[in-house]
């Protein structure tokens, strides 16, 4: 019986260990998948935002009509460069405390 029971511990520690190994490589993957997607969350996030205020759907409308769509474009990508460039500063930031 203790060797049925050696064998048992032995087989137990080899799953926790892979589960281990598991459990790291998922939260690896899992931040690669969050970083990749980390644009469309701000962007869905930005719409609903703006889908929940009229009044801010009149201020965009007017900004488009009054710059143009060329030069609105322009700008708010690269006002989302700028945004995901501080968002990363941050977070770097962060870490290195």
């Amino acid at each position: 019986m203790n060797a049925r029971l050696r064998e048992i511990v032995r087989r137990r520690r080899l799953l926790v260990a892979l589960a281990t190994e598991q459990r790291v490589e998922i939260a690896l993957q899992a931040g690669e998948v969050r970083q990749s997607l980390a644009f469309a969350d701000l962007a869905w996030r930005g719409y609903r935002r703006l889908k929940s205020n009229p009044v801010m759907i009149a201020v965009v409308a007017v900004g488009l009509f009054a710059i143009g769509p060329g030069r609105v474009l322009r700008t708010g990508y690269r006002g989302g460069l700028t945004l995901l460039g501080l968002l990363r500063m941050i977070k770097l930031f962060r870490a290195l405390r």
